[in-house]
């Protein structure tokens, strides 16, 4: 602890939510205390932490952590903790989940568990806590969503003097983290804002609060050709200097728009290897981007029926492998064991024979 920093019990009129909270959504900026309190609520696990509070009281153990602003003191570590114990002392507040937080306010108010103050570690400033945070909230034990952490690392990074890799591997350093993650994190809040300041394409539905940023940041660091079509290259200080901005809305509806069937066309996150396939052969993207094939029809098109055909046979081969080890040691084989292995024979006898017969048309067509 130095001169500027000190423990200080404060009455919990005197303590306020941090509005730079960055898991506040920034439509609740600048808004009154009571919605970002519901908001707060909107998130089941604050029930759960009221009600710990009201059976056994408040827990002190864990710092809360605040810096004097505009004659009060602002939390920015314990936002959760100081929301749970305003909600205690004036249950009315509540517009989400009102009727379970009135039956815990009474139970707390019962038990004499409502804290009236709140000892807190002051600071002289944001600034002498900003690794504190970003390690234990990006890195450390709590870690806060993933968007949240890509918008507390991207203040972070916009107030350094330099940019690019450079300034990647000095946070990462700060925060103890790798930099490929602290990388990733940036890019993908980067591309994030982008997509916000097109007010989501108006998208239905799509906002900052089930905005899946871990789909458009695996779509552009983990898969080539997604971010070479969109115009990204990872390889300059600035990837997106020269981004296709008709490109990433695309990009964008295929990920978050859902069809009729509720779905988006790309789906589930480890379906953007197969949108990396397709959109790197000319006929099967053409016929995925018209709406002719789905995502799985176009991949058919490609390399990848091949590919997954491999997986598939060594996949196989390494369980057979297994089973011939330890066949030896088998005490009560039945029929059905036998029939099975006689069928993996038949299957593996027509998958040689249709192999075989591709191999030879293709001979043929060389020649």
């Amino acid at each position: 602890m130095t001169e500027n920093t000190k423990f200080i019990e404060i009455p919990i009129d005197n303590l306020r939510l941090d509005e730079q909270n960055p898991r506040l959504p920034e439509s609740l900026k600048g808004q009154k205390e009571q919605d970002v309190l519901n908001w707060m609520l909107s998130d089941a696990t604050l029930i759960d932490l009221m009600a710990s509070i009201a059976q056994n009281g408040f827990f002190s153990g864990e710092p809360i952590i605040g810096v004097f602003e505009d004659n009060k003191y602002t939390v920015i570590e314990g936002n959760r903790r100081l929301s749970a114990v305003k909600l205690l002392s004036q249950p009315h507040l509540a517009k989400v989940s009102p009727k379970a937080v009135e039956e815990i306010a009474n139970e707390a108010k019962v038990k004499n568990n409502i804290p009236t103050t709140l000892w807190v570690y002051v600071v002289e400033n944001r600034e002498t806590v900003e690794n504190y945070l970003a390690f234990r909230h990006v890195s450390g034990v709590k870690q806060w969503p993933v968007i949240s952490k890509a918008k507390y690392l991207y203040n972070l990074y916009q107030k350094k003097d330099s940019k690019g890799i450079g300034v990647y591997k000095e946070l990462a350093k700060e925060i103890g983290s790798k930099v490929s993650y602290v990388r990733r994190l940036l890019i993908g809040y980067e591309v994030f804002l982008m997509i916000q300041n097109k007010r989501f394409y108006n998208i239905p539905d799509l906002e900052e609060e089930n905005f899946d940023i871990s789909l458009i940041t695996d779509a552009i660091t983990m898969n080539s050709a997604i971010a070479e079509y969109m115009g990204v290259n990872l390889e300059l200080a600035n990837p997106f200097e020269h981004i296709n901005q008709e490109k990433l809305k695309e990009v964008t509806e295929w990920l978050y728009l859902k069809q009729s069937n509720g779905k988006t066309k790309v789906g589930e996150n480890r379906n953007l290897r197969i949108l990396n396939k397709v959109i790197q052969n000319y006929n099967a993207r053409d016929s995925f981007i018209r709406g002719e094939k789905s995502l799985s029809e176009a991949a058919e098109i490609t390399d990848l029926v091949d590919e997954n055909i491999r997986l598939y046979l060594n996949a196989a081969l390494k369980s057979l492998g297994e089973a011939q080890r330890v066949i030896h040691k088998s005490t009560f084989p039945n029929k059905k064991d036998k029939d099975i292995a006689e069928e993996i024979i038949e299957s593996a006898e027509l998958i040689s024979r249709a192999i075989a017969k591709k191999l030879r048309d293709r001979e043929n067509e060389l020649v």
